[in-house]
């Protein structure tokens, strides 16, 4: 019962928490059972001598014997026992001592270094809130930083903004809103530099509006404004895009460029003096405008100042010979041969370049006469001896490529048979050969073949070599020579359009893949729309858009068959071909003109027009070797 009512009690009681107050620590526990064996050892043993000496005496009081008369051993162990019992209650109070001094001292110690940390801690704090106010500070000025580092980066955009402006504005002209003359004189010293390392030409024109004094008197300068703006927009719109143009000064213009040899230079003066003489400006007049050129190393050495001194002599040359004229640094070093000035034309090689300005129709019918019997396409301009010659020169801008002065009228009743062809005081125009190409027409010409080669020198010396074969076969079928050229224009410029094909198709060595095929064949629809501009290469289109046609209609880009096809194009294709088997490409090896020879014969009647090939076969084996010999030379 008494257990069962421990443990029920003891279920009762809540179990102590091992921290709280009534829970014993392990020291005083300790310290308790210290002090409890020093005092038994110290203070019961003495007891228990007490307590014998006390029976001893009252044993003797009785007159009974003690236990230490009767046994003196036992007496002496018992007092060694009482002896040794003492001597360690002694030490353990020596110990208990000892505990309590090293505890006195430990708690004192720790009482100065509890007093030493309180002290560090409100030291610390103090710190701590010394730092966390520095912090607010740090972070309030970081905030203050960042807000003018903002405002500093602000001005330093629009310090670049105004600089880049103030940079524009010192190049720019206010007016024409073109480079002005010093941004001119730096970037023409820096293409003679580029000449002197790489060796590309570089070419200066200089324009002065004739005349120009004329419009601001009689409509203001504003008007005059107006028209500096128009010529400047006028020179930007005919212009490529890296060549140089400025306000070189007043009513004087400047183009540099570059990468541009003297007939380049020519052909740009000329196409600028057409466009300036026919363009009406706002205030409803023309105005037309003097060019001096020059070309280094054509004209000069590799000198900035040279170059311009040069232009400028050429340009007053201009100017001198009756201006709207473009005048060369050539033909002012030939000034000792003068010929007579003509308003509207060019010194120097670019005579021919007059033709660019076709005279009006009514113009021509005046020299020509209005009459049924002058041909369709004279070539000779006739001047009898009372007409102008000046007149007559006029007249050059039209069919006529020459002209010839008689000395005298012929008199129709002498000479009835020339009655109607030489009139007194007449200009006509005789039937004549195919006028040569003009400077600027033959600059074209070079330029577009040199732009093939430059692409591909391998098409540019193909096209070089079909030429030869192709008018050799064109004459043996008996096409006019009038014909010729256009024959040999289309084929030196039927690959023009591979200019347009990335040369990862052009160039790859191995055959071509369905889809650089469609690629591939868009080049002759891409060399047409090049030439198609271009008056005098009319006659080109038909080989550079057809090429790749054949007699049985399976070519392209049309599929044209049979006689559908220009005559110039089959002729074409039989050259073509033969140049093509007896050179070596990227994907055949050559094979000898016999080889060839029937490989062709074979074709006709599928890829070839089986007259041409009849015309090709008559040809001797050794003319062919020849032209093969003259073509690769």
């Amino acid at each position: 019962m008494t257990s069962e009512s421990e443990a029920t009690k003891s279920e009762q009681e809540p179990e102590r928490a091992p921290d709280s107050p009534d829970t014993e620590p392990l020291w005083a526990a300790w310290f308790r059972r210290k002090i409890s064996l020093a005092l038994t050892l110290t203070a019961l043993v003495p007891l228990l001598i007490l307590a014998y000496s006390l029976y001893a005496s009252l044993m003797t009081w009785f007159g009974q014997e003690t236990l230490y008369g009767r046994d003196l051993l036992w007496s002496h162990a018992l007092l060694v026992f009482t002896g040794l019992l003492m001597a360690a209650g002694g030490f353990v109070i020596w110990d208990l001592g000892r505990t309590v001094r090293r505890t006195a001292e430990t708690v004192a110690a720790t009482s100065r270094i509890e007093s030493a940390v309180a002290e560090k801690t409100d030291q610390i704090g103090m710190l701590m809130g010394s730092f966390s106010r520095v912090l607010g500070t740090i972070e309030t000025q970081t905030v203050e930083i960042n807000q003018f580092a903002s405002r500093l980066d602000a001005a330093y955009r629009e310090l670049q903004s105004t600089n880049a402006r103030l940079k524009e504005a010192s190049f720019k002209d206010e007016v024409t809103r073109l480079y002005n003359r010093r941004f001119f004189s730096i970037r023409i010293v820096e293409e003679v530099a580029r000449y002197r390392r790489f060796k590309h030409p570089v070419s200066v024109v200089l324009l002065d509006l004739d005349g120009f004094k004329a419009v601001n008197d009689e409509l203001g300068h504003a008007m005059g404004d107006e028209t500096l703006r128009g010529v400047g927009e006028l020179l930007l719109k005919h212009s490529r895009g890296i060549n140089v143009i400025c306000r070189y000064g007043g009513d004087e213009f400047a183009i540099l460029l570059v990468e541009t040899p003297k007939a380049g230079a020519q052909t740009y003066a000329d196409s600028i003096r057409h466009v300036l003489e026919h363009h009406v400006f706002p205030h409803g007049q023309r105005i037309s405008a003097s060019f001096g050129i020059a070309t280094v190393p054509e004209d000069v050495g590799a000198s900035a100042d040279d170059l311009l001194r040069a232009a400028d002599e050429a340009l007053y040359s201009a100017k001198r010979a009756g201006k709207n004229r473009v005048s060369s640094h050539e033909a002012v070093a030939a000034s000792d041969i003068t010929l007579p000035a003509i308003s509207g034309a060019s010194d120097g090689h670019s005579a021919w370049l007059a033709k660019a300005v076709p005279a009006p129709a009514a113009a021509l019918e005046a020299l020509v006469g209005n009459r049924s019997a002058a041909p369709a396409d004279g070539g000779v301009v006739v001047v009898n001896g009372s007409a102008d010659v000046r007149t007559a020169l006029e007249g050059l801008y039209g069919p006529a490529c020459d002209f010839i002065v008689r000395p005298a009228a012929a008199d129709p009743a002498t000479d009835p048979a020339t009655a109607d062809v030489w009139r007194s005081g007449e200009i006509s125009l005789l039937p004549a050969g195919l006028r040569p190409l003009s400077p600027s027409e033959r600059a074209t010409l070079n330029a577009l073949h040199g732009l093939i080669a430059a692409r591909d020198l391998g098409t540019g010396t193909h096209s070089e070599r079909v030429r030869v074969y192709a008018v050799a076969i064109a004459r043996a079928h008996g096409i006019p020579e009038a014909e010729l050229r256009d024959i040999e224009h289309g084929v030196i410029l039927h690959d023009i359009g591979k200019i347009g094909i990335p040369d990862s198709i052009l160039l790859k060595p191995g055959p071509l893949t369905p889809d650089e095929w469609k690629v591939m064949r868009t080049h002759p629809e891409v060399g047409r729309g090049l030439v198609q501009n271009i008056t005098f290469l009319a006659g080109a289109i038909p080989i550079v858009y057809h090429h790749h046609e054949r007699w049985d209609g399976n070519g392209y880009p049309d599929g044209l068959r049979g006689e559908g096809i220009p005559l110039g194009v089959r002729i074409f294709s039989v050259a073509d071909a033969l140049d093509a088997m007896t050179f070596d490409r990227p994907y055949s090896r050559a094979v000898s003109l016999e080889a060839a020879r029937d490989e062709i014969a074979r074709c006709a009647g599928t890829h070839f027009d089986p007259a041409v090939v009849s015309t090709f076969l008559a040809i001797p084996l050794e003319t062919l070797v020849e032209l093969r010999r003259s073509a690769i030379s």
